[in-house]
């Protein structure tokens, strides 16, 4: 096994999602030497995609709002701010065997799955959670059912808001607190118009450009590359691959907190914070349409027996053109990666897609679908615990040369795209004063 001496200046960068080649993006601008080590054969992480008769799609759906700053300088840097689809969106609720729009006031007194003084006692509280709750911080130490009990009472909470934290977290949407769930709507639904965009070619395009720019600039990626292990001695930071040691001044691990503990040696292994945090996964089924399937791009559901959670129509904002014509439908399952639900077999997926698709629609017809495909992702979101605000893992691992860019970092701020594109931006800033 072959080893090399610290070069002068040169951070390993652990994963190749997005928090990764954006952490590499942002050093190699400031003229640091990046190699950035990917397990997998492909970069993008949670945006990875799959090919279709020759259409590139999304193996998750992802969303792009008109507020993601971070995320759109960051595509005005790469060029790709101009090719930027923006689409005004609905929503649908599906509650058990009724089928309302959920996007106007009106729609929300027309609803009628709560009694008419639970639907103006939900409209005051909405109201109240995304006009006049300005700072959530003080609501890190309350869970959110605890929170959302308050504000809308027992009954509406009962109907609405437990099963749909349920779906989301399962058992322990108990110990999600109040900060997390308004962060989340307050970015989704704080404006008067609910509007997404999509980047041509999709989030390919964004992981693509990034590692085009890191090649451009002198950084090496290494695909097909995991880390086994990571040391700190003196001077730098070794990394472990299957061929060889290699050493480096400083390391950025984009890694789940539990897969990062796994690999960490020495004293970096014991200073490892949130290693126990526990994460949901994701079954996502991926059903490929002749034709439209419902009116609205998002149909949140609450369905006795109902195996997902929400029903996603992404070519509502993705153009057709992108998809060779076909109409792309996501229905979701967040369960953790150790559960049954998350190992049943591609099969079973397949068959709980298009009976529950029939059980929305009774006049599906079978012939619409032309292919349908199932992916899975082990480490989507963290379950975060109630004052986890002060728990936060910071930049940097105290006393190493390991720093961090991870979704556990991410809280309050919703986990998406545009949140870990800040979260790594910030990383390479703590970077660049302490390496």
């Amino acid at each position: 096994m072959s080893t090399s001496t610290v070069p002068n200046q040169q951070v390993a960068v652990l994963g190749g999602g997005i928090s990764g080649l954006v952490s590499a993006f942002r050093l190699l601008q400031q003229g640091v030497g990046v190699t950035l080590f990917e397990a997998s054969d492909a970069l993008g992480g949670l945006g990875g995609t799959f090919e279709y008769r020759g259409a590139v799609m999304e193996q998750f759906y992802h969303v792009m709002l008109n507020s993601d700053g971070p995320l759109l300088s960051l595509l005005e840097e790469l060029d790709l701010a101009g090719t930027i689809r923006w689409q005004e969106t609905g929503m649908g609720f599906q509650y058990e065997e009724a089928f309302y729009p959920f996007n106007t006031p009106l729609d929300l007194l027309r609803f009628g799955a709560l009694t008419i003084p639970e639907r103006l006692r939900t409209a005051v509280g909405a109201a109240y959670i995304t006009k006049f709750v300005k700072d959530g911080a003080a609501l890190d130490g309350i869970t959110a059912a605890t929170w959302l009990t308050t504000i809308f009472g027992a009954s509406v909470f009962e109907k609405l808001w437990r099963p749909l934290l349920t779906a989301k977290f399962g058992d322990l949407f108990n110990t999600v607190p109040a900060y997390w769930f308004w962060s989340r709507l307050t970015r989704e639904k704080g404006g008067a118009k609910e509007v997404k965009g999509y980047v041509e070619g999709g989030y390919r395009a964004i992981a693509n450009a990034l590692a085009s720019e890191i090649v451009r600039m002198g950084g090496e990626i290494r695909l097909k590359t995991p880390v086994l292990s990571l040391h700190e001695t003196a001077d730098s930071v070794r990394v472990h691959t299957e061929s060889h040691w290699e050493s480096f001044s400083a390391a950025i691990s984009t890694l789940p907190m539990p897969l990062l503990q796994k690999i960490a040696c020495g004293k970096i292994h014991g200073a490892v914070p949130q290693s126990d945090l526990v994460y949901q996964g994701v079954v996502n089924v991926v059903v490929i349409l002749k034709q439209r399937l419902q009116p609205y791009y998002w149909n949140a559901i609450v369905k006795q027996g109902f195996p997902f959670q929400g029903l996603v129509e992404t070519t509502h904002v993705v153009p057709l053109e992108q998809t060779s014509g076909r109409h792309l439908v996501y229905l979701m399952n967040y369960c953790h990666k150790d559960s049954e639900t998350y190992n049943r077999c591609d099969y079973d997926w397949e068959f709980q897609a298009q009976k529950a698709i029939r059980s929305l629609y009774p006049d599906f017809d079978q012939s619409m679908i032309e292919e349908v495909k199932v992916f899975r992702a082990p480490f989507v979101e963290p379950v975060w615990p109630v004052n986890y605000l002060a728990d936060r893992p910071a930049a940097q691992i105290s006393g190493s040369k390991v720093f961090l860019a991870t979704t556990a970092q991410a809280y309050p701020r919703v986990n998406a795209w545009n949140t870990m594109v800040e979260i790594a931006s910030e990383t390479v800033v703590t970077v660049s004063y302490t390496h």
